[in-house]
């Protein structure tokens, strides 16, 4: 069996897939019973396209963007064309755009309406306009992965759907960016400012050049913005989020939390009060018990509080562009691997 993936956007998550699919296809195929055949990637330029799948070993010695699929275009003559939306599942992969949710919302609309499956990567889309993509799905009988969006590696919606089958989430809570938690750590292991950490941060690579998304709070909020619409069931937007960020928080207040006992974190919550749906993100102090407080470095971390399991907990997860390709690549698996079990 054969599952042709269209690919949209082609930077470092999207290449390091491209990667994994070549190093585990094999694997893949062996236990789950199909092969992962790459048919097309859409890139601001246009789309490379080859029906008998394209050349992936070639591909990947042209870099990344725009301009690698230019030179694998050139190098084998093939043209770029206007994107087709044909085959088995949609990756996703462009840069998160929480304004628009464009040109993700547009490549998912498509592919939808061509029946495909869709695996996001990208937030920007499912936080603008999630409520329109989940109807649509079921209007073209499409299903919808995205825990590569919802913490990368970190297994945070697969541990809903899955291992919390039947049970009654009644509050989520996670720390779930991997810059904003190594910058406190660092604060209050190094004794340093915000500036001294994410300067730090930064010259590591851990941090972008421009860290507003992570530090203001805003990656943390679309995160568990995705985790409170996928299991409370509702529809709120970014704006219904309380957002505050990290980019205030002083040596002193990071020493007053060690000398109560606790930790700073960036804690985003989740929680139905009455029949509304509570999401927030801000810096707490959390007591030592709790166990989100001992989650350093770029780990992140996630508890489900269920009233049937009671808090189920899950930490660590790599925060680099190979976790968030391999989660990509897992929602893939789960796509397709009931039907092969039952083959």
């Amino acid at each position: 069996m054969q599952k042709k993936i269209i690919l949209t956007g082609y930077g470092t998550v999207a290449k390091e897939l491209i990667k994994l699919i070549i190093h585990n296809g094999a694997l893949i195929k062996e236990k789950y019973g199909f092969d992962l055949l790459v048919t097309g990637i859409v890139s601001s330029k246009g789309m490379i396209y080859e029906e008998e799948g394209i050349k992936l070993s070639s591909l990947i010695d042209f870099g990344t963007g725009s301009e690698a699929l230019s030179r694998y275009s050139e190098y084998f003559k093939l043209p770029f064309t206007e994107p087709i939306f044909q085959g088995d599942v949609l990756i996703e992969c462009t840069p998160t755009n929480i304004e628009t949710g464009e040109p993700a919302l547009g490549y998912i609309q498509k592919s939808m309406e061509n029946g495909m499956d869709i695996v996001s990567v990208s937030k920007g889309a499912l936080v603008k306009s999630f409520d329109k993509i989940k109807t649509q799905a079921a209007k073209h009988g499409s299903r919808l992965k995205y825990s590569g969006a919802t913490a990368a590696a970190l297994p945070t919606f697969d541990i809903g759907e899955y291992s919390l089958a039947g049970c009654t989430i009644t509050r989520i809570e996670g720390i779930l960016n991997g810059t904003s938690n190594f910058i406190l750590a660092s604060m209050s292991e190094n004794n340093l400012s915000f500036e001294e950490a994410l300067k730090i941060a930064q010259e590591k690579g851990i941090a972008e050049a421009n860290p507003a998304l992570d530090v203001q709070g805003f990656d943390t909020a679309c995160k568990i913005l995705l985790l409170a619409n996928g299991f409370f069931g509702s529809s709120l937007l970014i704006d219904d989020v309380k957002i505050k960020g990290i980019e205030q928080v002083t040596k002193e207040d990071i020493q007053e939390a060690k000398q109560k006992g606790r930790t700073l974190k960036l804690l985003a919550s989740a929680y139905k009060e009455a029949e509304n749906v509570i999401v927030e993100v801000k810096p707490c102090e959390l007591e030592s018990e709790h166990p989100l407080a001992h989650v350093n470095g770029t780990n992140k971390g996630v508890v489900f509080e269920t009233i049937e399991m009671g808090a189920v907990c899950a930490i660590g997860g790599a925060s680099h562009p190979r976790g968030a390709a391999a989660a990509a690549l897992k929602d893939v698996i789960n796509l397709y691997r009931e039907t092969t079990w039952c083959t």
